[in-house]
Formats: C-alpha cells, sequence, structure tokens
C-alpha cells in the first residue's frame, strides 16, 4: 500500500514538474524566440528588399500600431504577427524605426487614430449563446519627416510586410512615378473595367489617362505607357507619338487581345490595333490566334436532365493554368500560376537582333492554337491530336537598344486639338539606347471581371515596377503569390498514395502494440512469472 502511495505521489510530482517546464519555456519563448522558415518563397521572413529599405532610413520612421486588444478570432493573432515583422524590421533599420502599439479604446485615443483615417470597425463575437459586436481599430501608421502613410485595415496578414514596405518606399523615394494608359480606341479605363486596377495601381504611381490623337506629344512625367486591349486601330500620328516616347526612354506595355470574343454566343471576332507592324519591329508581336492547352481550368456549363437545367463543370481548354514561368526574370520569377481566359501566343522578329528578347511564361508541353474561324464552345470535344504543340510563348520582354518605326518612313500630320498646348513640335529621334518593352498576347486579366485572380493583378503590379526598374517590391508581392497546381500522376501512383493513407498509420499502430505485447512478454518470462 506504501509502495502504491508513493509511485502515485512520484507521478503527480513528475507531471507538476513537466508542466513547470512547459509554461516557463512558453514565457521564455514570448520574448527570445528563433525561426526556422521552410516554405518554398520564405514567406514567414523578412525580404532582401525589405532589409534594404529600412537599411537605408537617414531620418526617425515611427510605425503606430492602432489595434484594439483582445479582438476575436480570427483576428486575435494579427497583433503578436504585427509585432514580430516589425522587429526584424527594427533589427536592420540602424535604430532609425521605432514602433508602439497603441488600443484607442481603453487609452482614449480614438480621435487620434481617426485623425490619421483609421476608421473604427464592427467586429462578432459569440459569447452566452449569443452574437454581439465591439468596436475595434486594427490599422497602422507610419510616419517619416511631415509624410505618412496609412494602412486603415490590417485585412491579411500574408500581404503585410509588402504593405508595409509599399508604405516605406513610398515615404522615402524623392518622387513618385507616373504611368499612363492610352484611351479612345475603346480601351477599358477606370470606369470601364480598371477601377481595381487603378486602385491598386495608385499606391505606388500617379495615374494618369491619356488620348493621344488630341496631344502633340506624351508629357515628359510620364514613364511608362501601358495599351490595353485598343478595339479600334491607332492612326498614324498616335503610333508616332508611341514611338517617339519610347525614344526619348520611356517604357512600353502591350496588353493585347487578339479578338473579341462572346462566350454565351460563341463569337469570336478579330480586332486590329494597327500596333502590329510597330510590335513586330520593336522585336515581338501578337499573332492573329488562340492557345488551347491540356493544362487548363474549369468552367461551369448548363447542361438539359429531363425538365431541369443542372450545372456541371468541364475542362475548358481556352482557360489556361499557366505554369511555364521564366525563372530569370523578376516580373514572374516568384510564381506558380497563372489562370488567363483567350490568350495569344507571341512572335519574335529574326532581323531584330539590337535588342534582347527575353520569353516569360509559355503554355504547357501539350498545348496547340486555333484560328479564325474557331469554335470555342465549352461543350466541344477535343482530342490528343489537338494538343501537339508545347511551350508556345504567350508573353515576352524586349530590353536594350531601339531604332524608330520611323526611320524610313515620313512624319505624320498632327491633326487633333492640342489639349496640352504644346509650344514647338518636339524634333523626331532617331534610336534609343537603353529602353524596355512588354509584350503579352492578353489584356482581359487586369480587368475588373478578374478581381479574385490576385495573380494577375501581381503581374501587373511586377510589371510596373520592372518597367520602372524598381525590383526591390517585384520580389516582396511576388512571394504572396502562393497558388500552385496538383501535379498530374499516373493512376497507380493515385492508388499507391490512397492505401498508405488509410492503411499506414492503423499498421504502424498494430506493429507497435506487438512490439509492446513481445517486449512485456519476454519481461516476465525473465522474471519467472
Amino acid at each position: 500500500m506504501a509502495r502504491e502511495v508513493k509511485t502515485k505521489s512520484t507521478a503527480g510530482l513528475l507531471i507538476i514538474i513537466v508542466l513547470a517546464i512547459l509554461v516557463i519555456i512558453n514565457l521564455i519563448s514570448i520574448n527570445l524566440f528563433s525561426r526556422a522558415d521552410l516554405t518554398d518563397n520564405q514567406i514567414y521572413s523578412l525580404s532582401d528588399a525589405s532589409r534594404t529599405l529600412v537599411g537605408r532610413l537617414n531620418d526617425r520612421l515611427t510605425v503606430k500600431a492602432y489595434i484594439t486588444e483582445d479582438l476575436p478570432a480570427p483576428h486575435n493573432g494579427d497583433a503578436r504577427y504585427l509585432k514580430d515583422l516589425l522587429d526584424d524590421y527594427k533589427a536592420y533599420s540602424h535604430g532609425y524605426l521605432k514602433y508602439e502599439f497603441i488600443d484607442p479604446v481603453k487609452e482614449d485615443k480614438e480621435d487620434e487614430a481617426m485623425g490619421f483615417r483609421i476608421p473604427p470597425l464592427q467586429f462578432n463575437v459569440y459569447r452566452n449563446d449569443k452574437t454581439e459586436y465591439i468596436k475595434g481599430y486594427k490599422g497602422v501608421v507610419l510616419i517619416y519627416g511631415d509624410r505618412q502613410e496609412v494602412i486603415p485595415f490590417i485585412e491579411n496578414t500574408g500581404n503585410l510586410e509588402y504593405d508595409l514596405s509599399r508604405a516605406i518606399n513610398k515615404l522615402t523615394l524623392s518622387r513618385i512615378p507616373t504611368i499612363a494608359f492610352t484611351t479612345g480606341h475603346e480601351e477599358p479605363d477606370m470606369s470601364t473595367g480598371l477601377n481595381w486596377a487603378n486602385q491598386l495601381l495608385q499606391k505606388e504611381f500617379r495615374v494618369q489617362y491619356l488620348n493621344l490623337a488630341n496631344m502633340k506629344t506624351i508629357p515628359p512625367e510620364v514613364e511608362v505607357l501601358f495599351i490595353v486591349n485598343p478595339r479600334t486601330a491607332f492612326n498614324e500620328w498616335e503610333t508616332y507619338l508611341v514611338d517617339q516616347f519610347l525614344m526619348r526612354g520611356g517604357k512600353l506595355a502591350f496588353l493585347i487581345d487578339k479578338f473579341r470574343v462572346d462566350v454565351q454566343k460563341s463569337l469570336v471576332l478579330p480586332v486590329e490595333s494597327g500596333l502590329d507592324s510597330l510590335m513586330y519591329h520593336y522585336g515581338v508581336a501578337v499573332q492573329q490566334n488562340l492557345v488551347i492547352d491540356q493544362q487548363c481550368k474549369m468552367v461551369p456549363v448548363m447542361r438539359d436532365m429531363g425538365q431541369f437545367q443542372m450545372q456541371s463543370m468541364v475542362y475548358y481548354p481556352f482557360f489556361l493554368a499557366i505554369t511555364g514561368f521564366n525563372p530569370e526574370n523578376p516580373i514572374v520569377k516568384a510564381l506558380k500560376t497563372f489562370e488567363v481566359l483567350f490568350i495569344s501566343p507571341v512572335i519574335f522578329n529574326p532581323d531584330e537582333t539590337q535588342n534582347t528578347k527575353q520569353v516569360i511564361f509559355t503554355s504547357s508541353e501539350h498545348s496547340g492554337i486555333r484560328t479564325i474561324p474557331v469554335d470555342i464552345s465549352p461543350e466541344k470535344k477535343y482530342q490528343e491530336s489537338d494538343f501537339t504543340m508545347k511551350n508556345l510563348p504567350l508573353g515576352a520582354v524586349i530590353t536594350g537598344q531601339f531604332d524608330s518605326y520611323f526611320n524610313d518612313k515620313s512624319i505624320p500630320a498632327f491633326s487633333g486639338v492640342d489639349t496640352v498646348s504644346t509650344d514647338t513640335l518636339p524634333d523626331k529621334i532617331d534610336s534609343v539606347e537603353d529602353s524596355r518593352v512588354v509584350v503579352i498576347g492578353n489584356g482581359s486579366f487586369i480587368m475588373d471581371d478578374y478581381r479574385r485572380n490576385s495573380t494577375s493583378f501581381v503581374i501587373l503590379l511586377n510589371i510596373a515596377d520592372w518597367l520602372t526598374q524598381d525590383k526591390g517590391l517585384i520580389s516582396i508581392r511576388s512571394k504572396q503569390a502562393t497558388a500552385r497546381l496538383l501535379e498530374v500522376t499516373s493512376d497507380g501512383t493515385k492508388k499507391i498514395v490512397k492505401y498508405v493513407n488509410m492503411f499506414a498509420m492503423p499498421l504502424v499502430v498494430v506493429l507497435f502494440g506487438i512490439f509492446r505485447w513481445q517486449f512485456k512478454r519476454a519481461g516476465r518470462k525473465k522474471a519467472g512469472l
């Protein structure tokens, strides 16, 4: 009896000691810890670009986090994540970064928070078998000299490093780059499809919309010109302005849809932008074809089922799931997948050798092309023979020297209304030593309909950064785009994985039981029991 009491006391003491050790380790780990980031893109580690950014600070940067304590899930861990991140920034700031956490409600600083345009939010809390609503704050303001940037609401900690670094970059820049979109050819604009893209771009750039037909020259502050889905042709004067913009050191992005597509009516009409010869002269143009790919996404279709209509999902070869990215190009090298509907391949000019051309992404190894007339019905059946082509180039960049498209042509006459009152027409420039051009056979991927496809807008912002030669934010932004496709495996491999998942763990438990039984049995034999 005494032995049994002693054994129970010893066991109880051991449990108390173990619990005490765990509590002490937990308390120590709050302030003293290290991490190993095993993710592919190192998404939980501060990127080199962020370290460089705060390392360049030459004045005090104050970060005020207005976050309510004890927020309900899933917001309750965000303050801790932000603190860890700010600790990392602080470690590389040479003492210039300071931060503080403020609970606006408890510390009576709601007016201060709202003065920084950080609004109060409503959070749902489930207590005592009923849902209650509490007011809280979850915003950040960064103050650098007399400038400030505000993150009104931390929506997703996955993008928090990018949001903070973008804000720091904007605070420390001596000037904000200007980019422009062309109008006048039925292109999308803020009110017709580019509202979301415009909002994202305005966080880092000044954005303008230019009707080239009424301008004698593109304003000198514009560094990048986007030409997105023109539905009518550029005239000679507009083409000349685009060419001379490049010759003056501006950068160009051609995001071109070669067709108007109406899936409901199975209608595909070619579009003539008038820019094919210009792009081909620079080195890369968009072909008048559509790409199909076995590596594709599913789309819903309605089918008659007796007296009812049922929706079912079918693979649609025109809805590509692109995974063939160029690992050496910063625009796409960190991406895993890019879903795009109706894209055309690009073609290279073999005679243009003065500059460097680089494919940035391609179709899969089982793809093909379709020319007009083309059946785009989701119900169409495809055969293996439809996918005999591979790695079709779908986007490309050109860098280096460019000669003017108008070197052997006369300068077209200006016939518009000079909306910027240009005094004299700028002289024609024949070439530029170093510039950049991006060509992609689709422009719809940056429109509002694709808002849920975050990779599309990562590519847009990466293009803008690459063309303005700011590579830092590209690396931070791209590592958050983590969507990945499952690898296609054989049926035999699928069965092996399935049965391993079903029987492996039970087998381990059974083997452990047998081993333990044999061990005890041997022990009893040895003791003569």
